[in-house]
């Protein structure tokens, strides 16, 4: 029998062990500040993500939140998380134009989302899902729903600006496995959603931390390359297993505030899926790993990233003329509002752009990590070829940040087809696919805004 004393001397030793390692060294400090605020509906309102559900939301599951953090004394990065499906640009400089009067520029402002699809619906977002389907009442509550999460995106990123206190950041990356590739492909050409093993997925988990001049940690943010639909069509609010993912690191960290951004992922889905239950497994996967690589080595960085933001243009295939649109009138559904909405941009420009307006920021701390923010619903493979050609030990992909413009497929996809690469087009207004150069137009664009710093090394081990 081991005497007591011995249990009760190991016992402090292995809290005083596990203490140590949570509060590590401290290196330069940043002004940093972090917060959280509650974005749950306070009214029935319709629900983003399913174009099934026709009717507004039947109750809650979970809270909605927005996250902030606030990097830098004077001219600030600002990161705001929104527990949604996807914000619009437009929505994005209504809240930059806010925050201007705060001292934040809107180059240096993220807005990403956790692409839950158990959140509202926010005005522009998908506006063909909508087009003749909702009444005025629903889409007064759309809009009064969409005033109110750019109030509380402002009222977060206000509480973190003044909340901001002498910080280290460090940075580092591990491992999530619940996203499968939801991509069925059958000789090469897609045949329906489920669970494609032999297909691509990125199980990167990087995660930076924010730790206060005792050590303890203070914020954490996280970034996984999943879609947020675990939960399923339920007509009800919820975060998802992102949701579950902050709410677990933050039991785990205390006084942390927890951010969960998504990477590219637009065609990987949480495996398996289905209800709340298996979201929490997920959700506290992420927070496991999270806690496991913050108790480990960790990059230090040394200060506020360098922020450079540009504006694209994306390439489409040849928009079909006027006599295809005014065909399509005689259908019905999503096709049917696509053609009026096509018809009109004939009227008013007598044209339809072959464009679309694309976002993209990065910010860079030092030479230890670029992180590179996309609009929309980025595919896997910009993921594997970013991390072929960069050096993917210092890299951190995210997108569904700044703006929706829906799908951003790869060569590879729209050579297959399917959802991707075309039905999803019609939801976000978009008169047809990609032009397959939309691959190389974002890589290299890409890869000019991070710098040859970053580039792969010869011989650069994969990424696993």
């Amino acid at each position: 029998m081991v005497p007591r004393q011995k249990i009760e001397f190991r016992s402090v030793l292995c809290a005083l062990l596990f203490l140590s390692m949570m509060l590590k060294p401290l290196g330069a400090t940043v002004s940093v500040g972090v917060s959280k605020v509650d974005v749950t509906p306070t009214h029935p309102v319709l629900l983003a993500g399913y174009g099934g559900r026709t009717t507004e939301h039947e109750g809650v599951d979970t809270p909605l939140w927005t996250r902030a953090m606030v990097i830098g004394q004077t001219k600030p990065a600002v990161i705001v998380v929104l527990d949604n499906c996807g914000v619009t640009q437009a929505i994005k400089d209504r809240l930059a134009k806010r925050l201007a009067k705060r001292d934040v520029a809107a180059d240096r402002l993220v807005v990403a989302t956790t692409h839950t699809h158990n959140a509202p619906t926010l005005v522009g977002y998908a506006p063909i899902v909508w087009k003749g389907r909702t009444n005025p009442d629903q889409d007064k509550r759309v809009e009064a729903y969409t005033q109110f999460a750019i109030d509380q995106m402002e009222r977060a990123v206000a509480e973190a600006l003044t909340r901001r206190e002498p910080m280290t950041l460090e940075w580092t990356q591990g491992r999530a496995t619940f996203g499968g590739n939801r991509r069925v492909i059958n000789g090469g050409i897609w045949a329906g959603f489920g669970h494609q093993r032999n297909a691509p997925v990125d199980q990167s988990l990087p995660v930076l931390a924010a730790r206060d001049a005792d050590g303890a940690v203070r914020a954490v943010w996280a970034n996984y390359a999943c879609h947020c639909t675990t939960v399923g069509g339920r007509n009800r609010i919820s975060g998802d297993w992102a949701g579950f993912a902050n709410t677990w690191i933050e039991k785990e960290f205390g006084d942390a505030v927890s951010l969960m951004t998504i990477g590219c992922g637009a065609d990987v889905g949480p495996q398996p899926s289905g209800n709340l239950a298996i979201a929490e497994d997920h959700g506290r996967a992420i927070a496991t790993e999270t806690k496991r690589l913050l108790l480990e080595k960790t990059t230090p960085l040394k200060g506020a990233p360098a922020v450079t933001a540009r504006q694209i243009r994306l390439p489409l295939a040849k928009p079909k003329p006027r006599e295809h649109w005014e065909e399509q009138l005689k259908s019905g559904g999503f096709h049917h509002q696509l053609a009026k909405a096509m018809l009109a941009k004939l009227d008013a420009t007598r044209e339809i752009s072959a464009e679309v307006n694309y976002p993209v920021s990065v910010w860079k701390f030092s030479n230890d990590l670029a992180m590179v923010f996309l609009a929309g619903e980025v595919v896997v493979d910009y993921s594997v070829r970013l991390k072929r050609e960069l050096d993917w030990s210092r890299l951190w992909l995210n997108a569904w940040a700044n703006d929706m413009p829906g799908y951003i497929p790869s060569r590879r996809i729209l050579r297959e087809g399917g959802y991707e690469a075309d039905f999803s087009q019609v939801y976000y207004e978009h008169p047809g696919r990609y032009d397959p150069a939309v691959e190389d137009q974002l890589v290299n664009t890409i890869r000019e805004m991070v710098g040859t710093e970053f580039e792969a090394k010869p011989g650069q081990t994969p990424s696993p």
